[in-house]
């Protein structure tokens, strides 16, 4: 395993409060210095900052992953994405704590109402008061001090793509590592609203919970089906030699409902790493909980081969 990996594994994986968040911010900064690269940070409301590395005016594609981690979520996410069935039942999945939670505190409200008895008064104040405190951990609650996949797997790709990036193609290239994804894609939307005339048509590439899955799924939007460089990114990724274990697969943002950061740009594609079952597709498991450990580095090793190929080309 590369040594930055290594270090964000083991002094880095919370980055979650805004102290934790300067703390690694001071650290990559140092870091990237050793390669000659300087850090833009972009602050925005709500104490949230992007990292920006390179130029837009001169860049062909923008590389992204967010930095930020989230609260424990306590029930592991099963998160399905290649077809909307499976998104609507990974989705139900999620909520199914709090809707228990509702449901069984409005029951006992309503029989309250009906009928008042000590036993439903204290039964709908334990559910409603267990109901408000699950849904505060899954918003501002602890954080989840494992974060492997979800997103230091992310942020690892793009520091081995700028640690093995030739400096005689580092203009084609900028890279931002965004903030506060895991509250609603945040530091993404305000990164497009400051820059929205000069981003104008570069492909965004976004990387997100792509080292705990064997194949490399790429989730492309329409705009940049029908650009050049689609072509140019299918020849990148289908030159580099894989692993019999690690498959590829292109499919379209229409049908594979993938929620990151490159949701909210036109011309972006999501790049994550996933398994599959039959009939419900492909899915990422484990994320927002202690259990998000996984990180196969090969992984973050395949993908830099792969970007730094496709920047060669472009």
């Amino acid at each position: 395993m590369r040594d930055s990996s290594q270090t964000l594994l083991n002094q880095y994986q919370v980055r979650k409060s805004l102290m934790e968040k300067q703390r690694f911010i001071k650290w990559l900064k140092e870091h990237l210095d050793h390669y000659d690269y300087q850090i833009k940070e972009e602050a925005f409301e709500k104490n949230g900052t992007n990292l920006i590395i390179g130029e837009l005016e001169t860049a062909e594609v923008i590389l992204t992953a967010h930095y930020d981690t989230q609260p424990n979520g306590l029930i592991p996410v099963f998160m399905g994405f290649s077809n909307w069935i499976s998104f609507f039942i990974s989705q139900v999945w999620v909520l199914l704590p709090t809707i228990l939670l509702v449901h069984f505190t409005s029951y006992h409200i309503g029989s309250l109402i009906a009928d008042f008895s000590i036993n439903h008064l204290l039964m709908a104040l334990i559910l409603g008061i267990s109901c408000i405190l699950y849904l505060y951990q899954l918003t501002k609650g602890v954080a989840n001090k494992h974060t492997a996949n979800d997103n230091t797997s992310g942020v690892a790709t793009l520091l081995a793509i700028l640690e093995d990036l030739p400096k005689e193609e580092r203009e084609k290239v900028c890279v931002v590592f965004f903030d506060q994804e895991e509250i609603g894609l945040i530091g993404a939307a305000n990164f497009k609203r400051k820059h929205e005339a000069e981003i104008n048509d570069i492909p965004l590439i976004n990387f997100d919970c792509v080292a705990n899955g064997n194949t490399f799924c790429f989730v492309h939007k329409k705009t940049f089906r029908e650009s050049f460089k689609f072509i140019q990114l299918k020849l990148a990724v289908e030159e580099i030699s894989l692993p019999k274990t690690k498959s590829i697969h292109f499919g379209s943002a229409l049908t594979h409902i993938y929620t990151s950061d490159q949701l909210i740009f036109k011309n972006s594609v999501g790049v994550v790493a996933a398994k599959k079952i039959p009939l419900f597709g492909y899915y990422i498991n484990d994320i927002h909980t202690r259990l998000d450990t996984k990180f196969d580095e090969q992984n973050i090793e395949i993908l830099k081969e792969m970007m730094l190929e496709f920047i060669r080309k472009i």
